[in-house]
């Protein structure tokens, strides 16, 4: 394997061509750009939301290291992987739901191998203890590219330190109420009966929402994870991405929803929140059906509704039961990482 080093760089978009490090094996290239703002990378698949320059450039202000592999006489990028430091690890992402590897599905194990032992190559040099990968849920991929990514990672070396199960609504053309328990079928009637509405609320009001999450997560025993001014940029930066559902009874919102467009075919159910005083009228139920109609309308495949876990990160059985009554299926979740 070859390896070429770029001492003088100086980040600007005409640097595509010149990166920190290269390496080259056979027909394979990887390269790695060091930077605070991530460039804009032409690559062979569509990148999730949180692979996206825009959105790593947001969210943090840190170093960031970029590795991209290409095949010799190709242009676009066929699998890339993002890191940021956080305390002496290196994870890929500091501040997403997940990072990790991302590929063409054309790819195979061999050359993911081989972006994977770059990574280490280059992270070992560093005097950086380890490499954490926080792996998106199975139910992202189609066309076998988990199992791809799952073997890789394996044949890597990478021991897996976390596995939680996550839960997902596929969209199909039926009604959102085919596909729910006679009991969670009735509360979505009650909603109704009750004269409670349900729309996007566009340009909302940071404070009104940020209160009305952190309101909610209190009376559960629950923290906010994310500050409000973290919140506001991000709804701010990416208004097709985020989009707010809410269900009120007249003009008093009673359950909230922040959704996250990750990709064309997965909508991620990032934020939800309800007020504990309609608890007998479960509103989540009303809201999630009108999040799974966008998803009809806008021709999107996955709900993501996430994990279901308590603060202290052990899995919640009731709320697992409650979204598999809403016509959700089991996906698993995976955290991977390599002792440097």
């Amino acid at each position: 394997m070859r390896i070429y080093q770029n001492k003088y760089h100086t980040h600007n978009y005409k640097d595509l061509k010149n990166p920190d490090f290269i390496w080259s094996e056979n027909s394979l290239v990887a390269r790695l750009y060091i930077q605070y703002s991530v460039l804009e990378m032409p690559l062979s698949f569509e990148p999730f939301l949180y692979q996206t320059k825009d959105y790593l450039n947001v969210t943090s202000s840190y170093e960031k290291f970029s590795f991209y592999l290409f095949r010799s006489d190709e242009i676009a990028a066929r699998a890339c992987i993002h890191f940021t430091k956080d305390c002496h690890d290196l994870i890929s992402p500091a501040r997403a739901p997940f990072g990790g590897v991302q590929c063409d599905q054309n790819c195979n194990a061999g050359e993911i191998k081989f972006l994977l032992h770059c990574v280490e190559n280059w992270f070992s040099k560093q005097s950086n203890p380890a490499v954490k990968l926080k792996g998106a849920p199975s139910c992202y991929y189609a066309n076998g590219t988990y199992d791809l990514l799952s073997s890789a990672y394996e044949m890597s070396g990478y021991k897996v330190i976390g596995k939680c199960i996550n839960c997902h609504i596929p969209i199909s053309p039926s009604p959102f109420s085919m596909n729910i328990t006679a009991a969670e079928r009735r509360r979505l009637a009650k909603c109704k009966e009750s004269g409670f509405c349900t729309e996007i609320y566009d340009k909302p009001d940071i404070d009104i929402v940020y209160d009305f999450i952190k309101e909610s997560r209190n009376a559960k025993g629950y923290l906010l994870s994310i500050t409000k001014e973290q919140l506001d940029i991000l709804i701010y930066k990416f208004p097709q991405q985020y989009k707010l559902f809410v269900v009120t009874d007249q003009s008093k919102i009673i359950a909230l929803a922040i959704t996250v467009r990750v990709c064309q075919d997965v909508l991620y159910n990032f934020l939800p929140a309800d007020l504990y005083t309609y608890k007998c009228f479960s509103p989540t139920v009303y809201l999630t059906e009108a999040i799974y109609n966008y998803c009809q309308e806008e021709e999107i495949a996955v709900l993501d509704m996430g994990l279901s876990l308590d603060h202290h990160g052990n899995q919640k059985p009731g709320l697992l039961k409650f979204k598999k009554n809403l016509g959700g299926e089991e996906s698993v979740k995976i955290t991977y990482q390599k002792v440097l």
